[in-house]
């Protein structure tokens, strides 16, 4: 099992309709037949670390992860969230023990962003850093 765990800040000045909008995007995300469990809502953790929502996602292995990241409704959400994100982490806990989980689980978001320009233009990542990661 994977969860695919994201901590995130809105910008200033974020219209409650694009608030609204974003948290709307996580939840249909967190709707998607890839996921098992969702969780979207308020960040209760350390207030000094800057986080003010989070968004949970369990997905049974390592082939439902990589479906999940192809998902046009995740694609989706990715355009409606991340404009209005003043901060942002994302990691993952399994309780998978393969040795080599860390370096699978990357290079599935790599290529997919390797494989999705818009999107890692939208996240700031450039072309070189796709080809030369992992």
């Amino acid at each position: 099992m994977i969860t695919h765990v994201l901590l995130f800040s809105f910008k200033d000045g974020t219209s409650e309709e694009d608030f609204a909008a974003s948290m709307e995007a996580f939840r249909k995300t967190g709707q998607m037949p890839t996921v098992s469990f969702s969780v979207v809502g308020r960040y209760s953790g350390n207030p000094a670390a800057g986080y003010t929502h989070a968004a949970v996602f369990v997905l049974a292995d390592l082939e439902t992860l990589d479906r999940y990241m192809y998902e046009p409704v995740h694609r989706e959400a990715d355009f409606i969230v991340h404009p209005h994100l003043a901060k942002m982490e994302a990691f993952d806990v399994s309780d998978d023990d393969e040795p080599d989980l860390e370096a699978k689980i990357m290079d599935i978001q790599r290529r997919r962003l390797a494989s999705d320009p818009e999107l890692a233009e939208l996240l700031g990542i450039a072309p070189e850093d796709l080809n030369t990661a992992g």
